[in-house]
């Protein structure tokens, strides 16, 4: 002890418990429901917590350090909140090594680690977690100028260059497309440069090469129809915009630039009625409202001959006497200014002002017949950045300006302030060409020319996601970005991102964010055991995060970072004697470690080169590793006695067509392994030669039987055939969901996965991923020789299937998980019961203790009884596992939402790896509570049944003698009616005597 310390001497209790003394002496208080101690403290308590802890003497400040009991005693006279069992918990928290006493320092710290992890827990959740991206089937055969969402119709809605437009659905789904012209030019000598939507009108506006702006009517399902044609502009528009008023639906804009530097505004006063009034009729003939389409020329606008509309413009961008092309241009009705942008460097981005006149002016010199009031423009603002600037984006909420410069860096400006900007996002590598806000999230999206997308905190000015590399290969291709954050119908953000390369369209689908979510790992988690030498459960994340918690309560341990350096990790598991872990990897190496983070041995499985190891089979005398070639690789015992271990060669060769995906052993000499054709061989681990195969659901058996058809309970199996692409995300070091990958992580990582469907017709092919058998488990228990199903295999399209492993023949099938694609499973310790999860986050429990006991001629196509069905992810389970604990029998799941949950058979959720709350698995008997709910239901009908029955009831007599006039008077039937009669009759007799 340090000689500034001051001791306080007291009997020090038990370390861990608190005196009971102390404990009966107060009166307990009940915990909070509102979270740890540490949480609700304040900023005052923390300051009375500080001079508490500090003692002045002789002119010098001294620490003081208190036992536990003392440390009870001194929060319950400080604090108003909490209880001693808190303060006790507390202490046990912050004493890690034991010492019996705490200071003021130790107590700062873990307050400070308690609130980084909390910010660190909250920037975990700000990271937007994508969906697969998908790349739809597109109507364009050249580039695409323009993407939007209409809000009125709720559609998307792209033109290209070539002028088709096409129109999707909120699914994806291409509802139509049609070709668009003009009467200019020929068709092939004009292109359409961009497009708007009119959003209040349901019409679209294209600017056309031929110097013209075309507006469209979107109002009929049967044709697109121009209504309108601006003609005769000075230059070639090039980008388009259009602002309504949202609380006078007549006052309307549209402005464009042009190829000249100069920006142009059409001013409507009635665009709710017409944008532009169509003229009389000569004398005599008949008006004719219905003209297809109404020529109107710039210089008519100009000289006033329309009186809904008004026309301006500026020059806003010119170098050297020499108008620069407009990138892009936009109205901000907050600032009531003009916002455009080219590629020079003088002015890269300028700011047209507009003169503000008030509106009761304006609506007065309406109302008296006179013309609208001419828009005039204020000044100028001029942004000088080197270069140029491809695009830009303006969040009113934060008041900012994001730029995509031509020098590869993002710069946020400030409106009013053009000498420097007030932040410079730098991480791109190439020209940036679009960038977007999302401002419900306060965050950044921007898009380079070498296809990469990067996603920024904006307060923080700092890159929060990379995405490469799942962006369709090719050359240099021009993109536009869309991000859709508009509400459904239930409230819901749509979080949709949209992304054109040339004439193809991709979308990403953002994944729902739970609000408070819970996360075990920063990263997906690959898969989470229970070892109950330690009653701990161990959990390893993508990035290499291997994490220790206690199973009893939920709470981490210990953890080790990057197992495998910068590699992912893909698999691990536990030997026999539970001391020692095993993860393998995408570098081809499976690691040996203890509890403590020690690395033991490295297995070299693929001899240096990258690959990628789907599972580890730990044997008595050898180590199996699969995952990334047809054969197996094992090590035996005696190898390991160098740290680097090399593989022994197989005796049995090569027998799979395909990749091994899985394995499993039955003692004492037979071993499984499942390829991604479907194709089960079964081994003898004596000799190492195969003894025979389980091929009837193969793709080769099913060739060698005439493609025959799989059976099912429905008796069809039918593929969705998808217009839909999904690129393979596994090659990305961001958080995004990685979902053939942490399937199985050899073949399945380099194939797409695709789902069926049952019962949509019938056809004798499967997708290319149906075959896979992702997982084999035995069910040691059961009798082979007996004909019953002893091996249980799993995957692709929802299917569970029962083997003979003596005989290779299958015993019983069934669909676990409909349109659930790819599915995982697991058995309790006493084999009665099997758990199937899925891509979508569910879980299912069967009881299989009956079911498939014994052979028969055709394989059973029943159903095991459902136990109970649950969700415990919103995201692909990656694995699952059943222990029992204190009379209860759990499931722990981890998937790619990065948590790992645990729950119990029945469904019953008892947390989250993580959680600030500690748990407690108590003893769960749902036959008891099944028999109360009975005994309550059976009280409760008896109690309604209760009724005393009117045997001396007879009908009125009026009802009999005159049931036209008779009437139910319900009143005299109640309590209150009847006093109420026997007042009046009282009252009667009392006034006739």
């Amino acid at each position: 002890m340090s000689s500034d310390t001051v001791s306080v001497k007291s009997s020090l209790p038990e370390i861990g418990q608190v005196p009971s003394s102390n404990l009966d002496s107060k009166e307990r208080k009940p915990i909070s429901q509102d979270g740890k101690l540490e949480k609700r403290l304040t900023r005052k308590d923390l300051e009375r917590l500080r001079s508490s802890f500090t003692v002045y003497s002789d002119g010098y400040e001294n620490k003081l350090s208190l036992t536990k009991e003392q440390f009870c005693e001194a929060l319950s006279l400080l604090l108003k909140k909490g209880s001693v069992e808190e303060y006790a918990e507390l202490f046990d928290k912050i004493d890690v090594t034991r010492e019996g006493t705490v200071d003021w320092d130790s107590l700062a710290s873990h307050m400070l680690l308690e609130f980084y992890e909390r910010d660190d827990r909250v920037k975990s959740t700000q990271v937007p977690q994508w969906k697969d991206i998908k790349l739809l089937a597109s109507p364009h055969k050249d580039v695409i100028h323009g993407l939007a969402y209409l809000k009125n119709s709720n559609k998307y809605v792209a033109i290209s260059k070539e002028g088709c437009v096409s129109m999707w659905g909120t699914n994806l789904k291409l509802l139509r497309s049609f070709k668009t012209g003009t009467d200019a030019c020929r068709t092939r000598d004009v292109w359409v440069t961009h497009f708007v939507p009119l959003q209040n009108l349901n019409k679209i506006a294209l600017a056309f090469t031929s110097k013209e702006i075309a507006i469209y009517d979107l109002s009929s399902k049967v044709e697109f129809s121009c209504q309108y044609k601006v003609q005769g502009l000075k230059f070639t528009p090039l980008c388009l915009d259009f602002w309504h008023n949202p609380n006078n639906m007549n006052d309307a804009l549209l402005v464009w630039g042009d190829v000249g530097g100069l920006v142009n505004i059409l001013f409507f006063n009635s665009a709710n009625i017409a944008l532009f009034e169509r003229p009389p009729a000569p004398p005599g003939e008949k008006q004719v409202w219905e003209q297809p389409c109404l020529n109107i020329q710039l210089n008519d606008i100009k000289s006033g001959k329309y009186k809904n509309a008004t026309f301006a413009s500026y020059e806003a961008h010119n170098e050297n006497g020499k108008g620069e092309w407009v990138k892009a241009v936009h109205y901000s009705h907050y600032l009531e200014c003009f916002i455009s942008c080219a590629t020079t460097t003088a002015n890269a981005m300028v700011i047209g002002w507009l003169v503000k006149h008030t509106s009761v002016n304006q609506n007065v010199r309406l109302l008296k017949g006179g013309q609208p009031l001419k828009k005039e423009f204020q000044k100028k603002s001029d942004f000088h950045i080197s270069q140029g600037v491809n695009a830009f984006s303006y969040c009113e909420a934060l008041n900012l300006i994001a730029t995509a410069g031509v020098n590869n860096h993002v710069c946020l400006w400030n409106p009013y302030v053009v000498s420097k900007p007030n932040g410079v996002l730098r991480g791109h590598m190439a020209s940036i060409v679009q960038v977007q806000f999302m401002t419900s999230r306060n965050q950044l999206i921007s898009f380079s020319k070498d296809k990469v997308l990067r996603i920024w905190d904006v307060q923080l000015q700092v890159c929060i996601q990379r995405l490469a590399g799942m962006f369709p290969k090719g050359p240099e291709v021009t993109s536009i970005l869309l991000f859709d954050d508009s509400k459904e119908r239930s409230g819901q953000e749509k979080n949709r991102m949209f992304l054109t390369f040339s004439y193809q369209i991709t979308a990403m689908d953002m994944k729902i964010e739970v609000k408070d979510r819970v996360v075990s790992h920063e990263k997906p988690v690959i898969t989470a055991l229970y070892n109950s030498l330690y009653n701990q459960v161990i959990s390893v994340c993508q990035g290499g995060t291997i994490i220790m918690w206690f199973a009893d309560t939920g709470q981490k341990m210990k953890q080790f970072n990057n197992a495998h350096g910068n590699s992912e990790i893909t698999c691990m598991t536990q030997d026999h004697t539970e001391t020692r872990l095993f993860t393998g990897s995408t570098d081809g190496t499976v690691k040996v470690w203890d509890f403590n983070g020690h690395c033991y041995h490295t297995l070299e499985c693929s001899g240096g080169q990258p690959a990628d190891v789907s599972q580890i089979l730990v044997l008595k005398r050898s180590v199996v590793v699969v995952g990334w070639a047809k054969t197996l690789a094992i090590f035996r015992n005696s190898a390991f006695k160098e740290f680097h271990v090399q593989p022994s060669d197989w005796k049995g060769g090569q027998e799979h067509s395909e990749d091994i995906l899985c394995s499993a052993f039955l003692g004492p000499t037979t071993l499984a392994t499942g390829s991604y054709d479907g194709d089960i061989v079964i081994w003898n681990t004596n000799s190492e030669y195969p003894s025979r195969h389980c091929a009837q659901r193969s793709r080769r058996g099913l060739k060698s039987r005439g493609r025959t058809l799989i059976n099912s309970p429905t008796k069809e199996l039918s593929t969705v055939r998808s217009e839909e692409t999904n690129f393979d995300l596994t090659r990305q070091k961001s958080t995004l969901t990685v979902d053939s990958k942490l399937r199985n992580r050899s073949a399945l990582g380099k194939r797409s996965e695709t789902r069926l469907s049952v019962g949509q017709g019938s056809t004798d092919e499967q997708s290319e991923f149906g075959w896979a058998v992702v997982q084999l488990i035995f069910l040691e228990n059961r009798q082979v020789t007996n004909g019953g199903g002893n091996l249980v295999s799993c995957g692709g399209n929802g299917w569970v299937r029962f083997w003979n492993s003596s005989r290779g023949t299958l015993i019983a099938e069934f669909i676990a998980h409909q349109n659930g694609g790819s599915i995982i499973m697991a058995v309790d310790p006493k084999q009665r019961y099997i758990v199937t999860a899925d891509v979508d986050g569910c879980v299912k429990v069967w009881d299989i203790e009956s079911f498939a006991l014994n052979h028969t001629d055709e394989p059973v196509t029943s159903l095991p009884t459902l136990i109970s069905q649950f969700q415990p992810h919103q995201d692909q389970i990656n694995s699952v596992e059943m222990f029992e604990r204190n009379e209860r029998l759990l499931i722990m799941s981890s998937s790619s939402d990065c948590s790992v949950a645990l729950w119990d058979i029945y469904g019953n959720r008892i947390g989250v790896f993580g959680q600030e709350e500690h748990w407690k698995i108590e003893a769960y008997h749902p036959v008891e509570q099944l028999e109360e709910e009975k005994s309550d239901l059976k009280s409760e009908n008896s109690y309604s049944n209760d009724f005393v029955q009117d045997v001396e009831w007879e009908p009125d007599e009026a009802a009999v003698t005159q049931p036209s006039k008779y009437r139910i008077n319900t009143w005299n039937k109640t309590v209150l009616g009847k006093l109420g009669s026997q007042q009046d009759k009282f009252n009667y007799e009392i006034g006739s005597q």
